[in-house]
């Protein structure tokens, strides 16, 4: 049976795409079958990334497609393993279609109080249109050097009630660069850097798990 994972943001730039992509390449790099619905037609962010991964010949290879509708991207995601959809930001209806479809909904968020309000409220709005609380799950993205604004952000979630995954994606030169050569968060050639954005795919997979049990 097909796994759905959706990410979204009511937000622009918050990581929203790194994240499809580094779920979609560390679970293909385990040989499961992938698709990244690409739901953002006027950016093609992941549809852009694919097409530079592919120019460099770079493995695993991650099918990517745009699509109009959630509906027209589970009937074709029935032949995969896995399906992750990368919702257009600022769209309300497509953003409960994604989230009512999939298995976990992740919710990429920087950690300044102007990036967790809005992905907060996002949040009960998802519960307020009956997606289960168990399926929400925030993710740290964008961070930058200060541990002290981090664990207070985990303060911030914590009190709000929502999961939190496991780990963070820091803002750095190296996961952009990987990005422009068509590659994911965990394929730049920085080690400290892939180790510690391998805990949030391991606590990405950890939840999938979870819930489809």
């Amino acid at each position: 049976m097909t796994l759905v994972i959706g990410v979204v943001s009511q937000k622009g730039g918050v990581g929203k795409s790194t994240v499809c992509r580094l779920i979609a390449c560390n679970y293909a790099l385990s040989e499961w079958l992938v698709k990244i619905a690409d739901m953002d037609l006027a950016q093609g962010t992941c549809t852009s990334w694919n097409r530079r991964r592919l120019q460099n010949g770079k493995n695993p290879k991650v099918a990517v497609e745009q699509f109009v509708s959630v509906a027209d991207a589970l009937k074709m995601g029935k032949q995969y393993d896995l399906v992750v959809f990368d919702g257009a930001p600022h769209s309300t209806r497509m953003t409960l279609d994604i989230a009512h479809a999939s298995d976990l909904v992740i919710l990429p968020t920087g950690v300044s109080v102007d990036d967790l309000e809005p992905t907060i409220k996002l949040a009960h709005e998802l519960k307020k249109n009956k997606i289960p609380v168990q399926k929400i799950a925030l993710a740290f993205t964008r961070v930058g050097n200060s541990e002290l604004e981090v664990a207070e952000a985990k303060d911030y979630v914590e009190a709000s009630g929502y999961h939190l995954l496991k780990g963070v994606i820091h803002e750095k030169t190296a996961i952009r660069r990987a990005s422009d050569e068509g590659k994911c968060a965990t394929e730049t050639s920085f080690r400290t850097i892939t180790e510690r954005v391998d805990v949030l795919v391991q606590s990405v997979v950890n939840r999938a798990g979870e819930l489809k049990k």
